[in-house]
């Protein structure tokens, strides 16, 4: 009722969207443009001064009774940092580190570790009951990764992939997935001040149209249980993050260049997610939008309209891939990447040191607590 009331009076105030997400309006008229974020009963309003400020008057008018925070310290759980300059600003999660903190800081060892994961480990079920952990480790691992998963959801993506891996072994988890998750957090809370890197990058603005540049990688048969392998894709929006998944795949891949394949299908899906919603929001997007793979035999796949023995299977995918690589307009376009140069590489493979800081400093970084605003 609350949601179909609000949606109704926007209509009536001239906002237009909610179609591709029934929670994002948009409205442009001699004010200025203002976006309104619906989340229940938490409305984030953001536009030009004169804008907002007519909206809420109007809301106002019509019965409406507002709690006005002009801050962004605290919504929806998350604080929104800026520096002085607001050339750049930080997503941040006080709450969730607080919480991990006091449940768990009791528990991790006293020694710093330089990346999230251990490079080239991989976690899986323990089969042998005799060998796993306690009822009561159990209860807190599974706390554990909850919250740490909740870090990755919004404002940590480079700890996405350590994260998928450990939660493989939520059901029947043995020593070594507990160990691990506590290194995990161990690592997130000497780097508790990190957030979402939120910087502008105004290079390369076509008329006004906004810039996607999206990379997608995999991690081929890395699961020695199940042989699966690991997608993953981090999508940028005139230079921020806005999009990322770490994800096993549902069947296993029979050679490299077919899970570089089902990954960027992945990938391919949220950008047409995401366009479709930029869109519905009056936001212009520069086409094609730039996808970048590491894998010369994707690439091939992707220009060469014949299937062969080896992918016919998922002739599926390639299809709806093609699709949008092909035609006269086409939607996206695949180009090549070197490997070191992939920053989707973090979210399929726990890295070495110096890849995952590399990748690292492109998604998150540390906040400037002396030189910072909340407006």
């Amino acid at each position: 009722m609350y949601y179909e009331l609000w949606a109704k009076t926007l209509r009536e105030m001239g906002f237009k969207g909610g179609n591709v997400d029934p929670c994002l309006f948009y409205r442009v008229n001699k004010l200025g443009t203002v976006y309104i974020a619906v989340y229940v009963d938490d409305n984030l309003i953001i536009g030009d001064e004169a804008a907002v400020n007519d909206v809420i008057d109007t809301m106002k008018k019509k019965g409406f009774k507002l709690k006005i925070d002009e801050t962004l310290n605290d919504y929806l759980s998350c604080r929104i940092v800026f520096n002085k300059d607001r050339s750049k600003a930080w997503v941040h999660q006080p709450h969730i580190y607080k919480k991990l903190r006091s449940q768990f800081g009791h528990l991790v060892s006293e020694t710093a570790f330089v990346t999230p994961g251990t490079p080239n480990q991989y976690i899986r079920s323990e089969e042998d009951v005799n060998n796993r952990i306690s009822d009561e480790q159990h209860k807190s691992f599974r706390s554990m990764v909850g919250l740490l998963n909740y870090l990755v959801k919004l404002t940590r993506p480079d700890i996405a992939n350590p994260v998928r891996n450990v939660a493989k072994g939520l059901a029947s988890p043995g020593p070594l997935a507990l160990k691990e998750a506590l290194r995990i957090s161990k690592f997130t809370l000497d780097t508790d001040s990190y957030g979402l890197l939120l910087r502008l990058d105004t290079r390369n603005r076509n008329n006004g149209k906004w810039i996607l540049v999206v990379y997608s990688d995999s991690d081929h048969a890395g699961d020695p249980e199940t042989r699966k392998s690991v997608s993953g894709f981090v999508l940028f929006l005139n230079g921020i993050p806005i999009c990322y998944k770490s994800k096993s795949q549902a069947t296993v891949s029979l050679s490299s260049s077919e899970a570089e394949w089902i990954a960027l299908s992945e990938a391919v899906k949220e950008i047409l997610f995401v366009v479709q919603l930029l869109r519905d929001i009056g936001i212009r997007v520069d086409t094609p939008v730039i996808v970048k793979v590491d894998n010369i035999g994707a690439i091939h796949m992707a220009e060469n309209v014949t299937s062969g023995s080896r992918t016919r299977h998922i002739d599926i995918r390639t299809k709806f891939v093609r699709e949008y690589n092909s035609g006269k307009d086409p939607l996206i376009k695949i180009i090549f990447c070197k490997s070191e140069d992939n920053v989707s590489d973090i979210c399929t493979k726990n890295l070495t040191r110096e890849l995952h800081e590399k990748h690292s400093k492109a998604l998150v970084g540390k906040i400037d607590w002396d030189k910072w605003s909340s407006k």
